[in-house]
């Protein structure tokens, strides 16, 4: 007995779907949603295949396009340091250009700004060790300044670092000019310096402001300078007069203590002054 053959007409089945649709449509949330898991559970394997290969796809086309990251940090980094040298070297410009421009003796004079290193200041020495660039015609006795004011002189030094004597140094000698009178200015170690045995004809007080001198000593005594090598055109502020008492040796002298003028132990850079520089 032949099999009967059942046709269904397109009509039939487009009325059957779309009748499907709609019980579907408005079935409850809940009875669609366990159909569709069903349905995910069923064609999960040919669903997971078509994913990866997309996931694939996509992440070689990122590879290609993008830089690995470990240069991309390595780059960035380069690009920060850049960033803060390019600052470092425009602050030291701007402090140069402030030198020349609030003073006039410094014709013919070079500056060289340095980043202080360490500080030693106790009673026994009062130094900085500073960097600085090459090739700057450095010598020893050359005047360093802090904060516009005398700090010191060039003691020693070596490529691209320089020691700095405080004039407070214990064993400092430096020309200075207070009330109208030249002497030599003795440093005491804790800070300070002394200008010993000043005849009290001499109005000093405190307060009164204390100058490098551009003159030379003999001896005690001040003389003008000749064919030494000039390391100062003008006398430039070193400090202030903070104490003046009687000398012990003789009661007609004041031995007068000067402070500096700056606070030296907060510099972070000074300019070493470069007189006649080499061209």
């Amino acid at each position: 007995m032949a099999r009967k053959h059942t046709k269904v007409s397109r009509r039939m089945l487009f009325t059957w779907l779309m009748l499907g649709g709609l019980i579907l449509l408005l079935a409850p949330q809940n009875l669609t949603g366990k159909i569709q898991l069903g349905f995910v559970r069923v064609f999960r394997w040919p669903l997971s295949i078509g994913g990866d290969f997309a996931l694939t796809a996509n992440t070689q086309q990122t590879l290609e396009d993008a830089v690995p990251r470990r240069k991309y940090d390595k780059l960035l980094n380069h690009s920060h340091n850049l960033g803060a040298k390019l600052r470092q070297q425009e602050e030291k410009f701007r402090k140069l250009s402030d030198l020349y421009k609030k003073y006039d003796a410094w014709e013919g004079v070079d500056f060289v700004v340095a980043d202080v290193i360490t500080a030693n200041i106790d009673r026994a020495r009062s130094e900085l060790t500073v960097a600085y660039g090459k090739g700057t015609g450095m010598v020893k006795g050359q005047y360093v300044l802090g904060d516009n004011s005398i700090i010191g002189t060039i003691s020693d030094f070596s490529s691209g670092t320089a020691h700095v004597k405080l004039f407070t140094d214990p064993t400092s000698k430096m020309p200075a000019r207070v009330g109208g009178v030249e002497r030599m200015m003795q440093g005491n170690g804790d800070n300070s310096a002394k200008i010993p045995q000043l005849l009290k004809v001499h109005k000093v007080k405190v307060g009164d402001k204390v100058f490098a001198s551009n003159k030379k000593m003999v001896g005690d005594e001040v003389v003008a300078s000749n064919n030494q090598v000039r390391f100062l055109d003008a006398s430039m502020i070193v400090g202030k007069v903070a104490q003046v008492k009687t000398s012990r040796r003789d009661p007609l002298l004041w031995d007068v203590t000067v402070k500096p003028a700056c606070d030296i132990e907060k510099l972070e850079n000074v300019a070493i002054i470069i007189m006649n520089p080499r061209k």
